[in-house]
């Protein structure tokens, strides 16, 4: 365990030293709010460049900038008091899945809206692969790759909505009252958003392990079980001035699959249509199952079940490009 660790986190400090400067855009002014969000998240192929890039420096051995681990305490209360001046975030996504155990790597490209205390709205459309897994560019959209519609989440503070295109089925699962607060926290996307420093220090074990002038690098290690059942360990990237994690790695809790995240362009504290965060019905063939207990609602890092000869995605599920303005 303690190998694999070292490993992802020379890893994810290879990335850090070559992810290009982040180029920042003037947002509407407000005394509450980040001014700024980091640039846009790149495309499949050049994070794969990058990848190879850290891959380079790792056997050229490149030194790592030590790091004081006691600043851990000091960013952690500057990155709860960032987040506090978020009252809404709109983040561009794309998601890497590694699963070598099954010789896949799959890519996602997303949309998350957040909304305090506790509304979000996730949606991934998954990015066709040739046959030598390289995503296939849209011939009819230059930039752009072609993607099916994959999963949809919706916290509407009361309920959880996920939207399962490969089965056509819709999942509400009811939040407690305790897991009202925590929903977003706790869901397929933490350390985004609402982030409380208390919190934080009685369920993760948080180590800083790097710094430099582009951000900070953490790496965060679940203490109870509730957490250990969604990830064995995560890495996070902040950015240095306005302290918005630019990337997210999540280990699985078996430690044989990956989810990395690369997050951007952010706009905090834009006007978001509330419409955006209620679950609502779709027609036929989608059918709705409720889980009054409200168990096995989508978390972090946790992988969905493989299932043979499931259905096709659904041309009937509203796609990312339907957000409500």
């Amino acid at each position: 365990m303690q190998r694999r660790t070292t490993m992802m986190a020379a890893q994810f400090l290879a990335f850090w030293a070559v992810y290009p400067a982040l180029c920042l855009g003037q947002a509407p002014d407000r005394d509450d709010a980040p001014t700024a969000a980091p640039a846009q998240a790149r495309t499949p192929a050049a994070a794969e460049r990058a990848e190879q890039g850290g891959a380079a420096s790792r056997q050229a051995g490149a030194p790592a900038k030590p790091v004081n681990p006691a600043n851990m305490e000091w960013l952690l209360e500057k990155w709860e008091h960032q987040s506090s001046l978020l009252k809404t975030l709109d983040v561009t996504i794309l998601r890497v899945d590694q699963n070598p155990a099954w010789d896949e790597l799959e890519y996602y490209e997303g949309r998350a809206l957040f909304k305090s205390p506790n509304l979000a709205f996730i949606d991934f459309n998954k990015i066709k692969q040739n046959e030598k897994k390289k995503p296939v560019e849209d011939p009819q959209r230059r930039g752009k790759w072609l993607s099916t519609p994959f999963e949809r989440i919706i916290c509407t503070g009361e309920e959880v909505w996920q939207y399962k295109s490969d089965t056509q089925q819709i999942f509400i699962y009811p939040l407690g009252k305790n897991e009202k607060k925590k929903a977003i926290e706790e869901g397929p996307l933490p350390f985004l958003f609402n982030m409380h420093a208390e919190d934080a220090r009685q369920r993760y074990q948080m180590s800083l392990i790097s710094e430099d002038a582009k951000g900070y690098g953490v790496s965060i290690t679940p203490k109870l079980q509730e957490d250990k059942e969604s990830f064995s360990i995560a890495f996070v990237n902040l950015d240095r001035r306005f302290l918005l994690p630019v990337r997210i790695m999540l280990k699985s809790p078996d430690g044989k699959s990956l989810k990395d995240f690369r997050l951007g362009p952010m706009y905090p504290n834009r006007v978001v249509n509330d419409k955006n965060f209620e679950g609502k019905p779709l027609g036929s063939p989608w059918k709705i199952v409720r889980n009054p207990a409200g168990e096995d609602r989508p978390r972090a890092g946790a992988n969905r079940a493989r299932h043979d000869g499931q259905g096709a995605p659904a041309t009937a599920r509203p796609r990312a490009d339907a957000i409500e303005r």
